[in-house]
């Protein structure tokens, strides 16, 4: 045997004698322990405001039945859509009554949103609420900017996609927008916006996903980027994105959603109960019409698009992947086919949790909190329109209103008309009812003062000018006036002063006949 030979019958005998020796609760605590890395513990006592997250997309996956907050992140942890582990805690340290399981992001957009009720903690995705762990008020004068490219996108081949940077924020003045293309078929047009410095319109979209990058500049040459993906479907995608019945959910709340009624070929709102959707479910009939605009079952002109018949049954056979529920007896089916009403796995196991999902969805809105004051601690958001209107927002760390910028549109309810109107509603909220950190109203807060600085220096100036004019007015005034009544007469008369005048005429006019 040669000496590689050896060397190689060494390396895997070694590997077979440690494999032996390694024991399988130390090998699943290694697992469990990278699982448990991805998640950070979030801020204590706060609960989700399910109605309202679920409302601007947030998904409920599940009530997992642990005991432990390591389980229930465990659970969070196996199922690739989640990342916030919502829990309610028991009567004996270290144990739990419920779990809940959540995806808190609707197309790359953060939308879970809290409110303080005590005997609940939260576990947060490091990779997804990365910037609110970390998220720290800076000392620095000039900070720098944050760039935000809005939602990811969903649209049919050859449609143009316009992108744009109005909600990327800098608490003095982004100077520079530069989008380039991260992934995808190098044959897209990008062309920069004549009217808007943030803007760029995307043109020749293939099937595919693409992903672009958009990096500001402020005026003290600081950066920042974000991405935002836009996916082109193929027909196949577009059978699951629009030719899918709608689909209520075994949940019965009552959200308004769009879906594409492949029929009428138009889309239509529907009341989607909260959970288990398919991807025919749109928030906005804006969103809807992107994705499936002259989306048919049948074969229109070239111009239409065909959206093939799909086949329901389980596949056997082979891994299921993360866009497949996987049945009890290992056989796949689509994700979205579970808890439809109707069993597509043949040993009915995606029918068999969704009356208890439908039980502790209830249970999650139906928990008692005061929701009165909930808008006041939502981050001001300025929205996607390009309005300038002079609003106020509540700012719960100083418990003050500041101005702020509404774009127009979206947004949030942490807006008010005057400061008074802010105050009233407001004013008894303070930084412990809030779970955002406070450089989210940092900014903004900034940013306004930035502006009333500014306005205030203005004013100083003006009124130093009005006052040095009118300085030199009162001077030139006074200064005719003495050499008027100084001038000398003619012939020889002589100077009188101005009491002398009042004596003189006086003396005249009093003078007896």
């Amino acid at each position: 045997m040669t000496l590689v030979g050896r060397l190689r019958f060494f390396w895997i005998a070694l590997v077979l004698v440690l494999s032996l020796h390694m024991n399988p609760s130390e090998a699943q605590g290694d697992e469990n322990k990278v699982c448990l890395d991805k998640f950070s513990l979030g801020k204590e006592d706060f609960v989700l405001q399910t109605n309202e997250s679920v409302k601007e997309g947030a998904s409920f996956l599940g009530a997992p039945p642990v005991s432990r907050p390591e389980a229930c992140v465990m659970a969070c942890c196996r199922d690739p859509d989640c990342n916030l582990a919502l829990m309610e805690q028991a009567q004996e340290p270290k144990t739990i009554k419920a779990c809940y399981i959540f995806n808190c992001l609707y197309k790359q957009k953060r939308v879970c949103r809290f409110v303080r009720k005590t005997g609940f903690i939260n576990y947060l995705s490091n990779s997804v609420f990365k910037d609110y762990l970390e998220q720290k008020v800076s000392g620095e004068e000039d900070k720098p900017p944050v760039a935000n490219t809005g939602q990811d996108r969903v649209v049919q081949p050859h449609e143009d996609v316009t992108l744009n940077g109005v909600e990327s924020t800098d608490d003095k003045k982004i100077t520079k927008y530069d989008w380039t293309m991260v992934s995808g078929d190098p044959s897209v047009v990008m062309s920069k916006s004549p009217n808007f410095l943030d803007a760029v319109t995307i043109s020749n979209l293939s099937p595919g996903m693409f992903k672009f990058q958009l990096t500001v500049t402020d005026d003290a040459g600081q950066t920042d980027s974000a991405e935002v993906s836009v996916l082109v479907l193929t027909p196949e995608q577009s059978l699951h994105h629009c030719l899918v019945p709608k689909k209520e959910g075994p949940c019965r709340g009552s959200f308004t959603r769009w879906h594409y009624n492949a029929a009428s070929e138009k889309c239509e709102p529907f009341k989607f109960g909260g959970c288990k959707q398919n991807q025919n479910n749109y928030l906005t009939l804006e969103e809807c019409n992107n994705a499936c605009d002259k989306v048919s079952v049948i074969p229109l002109s070239p111009s239409g698009r065909l959206g093939p018949i799909h086949n329901h049954q389980e596949q056997c056979g082979e891994p299921c992947g993360p866009e497949h529920f996987s049945c009890s007896n290992n056989c796949c089916i689509s994700e979205s086919l579970e808890c439809d009403g109707d069993a597509q796995c043949s040993d009915e196991s995606d029918e068999a949790q969704c009356k208890n999902i439908k039980k502790e969805f209830n249970r999650l809105l139906d928990i008692p909190v005061d929701s009165s004051k909930v808008h006041c601690i939502d981050a001001p958001v300025t929205g996607v329109c390009r309005a300038s209107l002079t609003l106020w927002y509540y700012n719960p760390y100083e418990r003050r209103c500041h101005r702020f910028n509404y774009g127009g549109c979206d947004g949030n309810g942490n807006r008010f008309e005057t400061e008074e109107k802010c105050m009233s509603f407001c004013g008894s909220v303070s930084e412990s009812d809030v779970y955002e950190r406070k450089a989210a109203f940092e900014r903004l807060e900034d940013k306004d003062d930035a502006v009333i600085i500014a306005i205030a220096v203005l004013l100083g100036i003006g009124i130093a000018i009005l006052l040095i004019v009118l300085a030199c007015c009162l001077l030139k005034g006074k200064k005719k006036h003495r050499n008027k009544h100084q001038q000398v007469a003619v012939n020889g008369g002589h100077v009188h002063m101005y009491e002398d005048s009042e004596k003189l005429v006086y003396n005249s006019t009093t003078k007896p006949i």
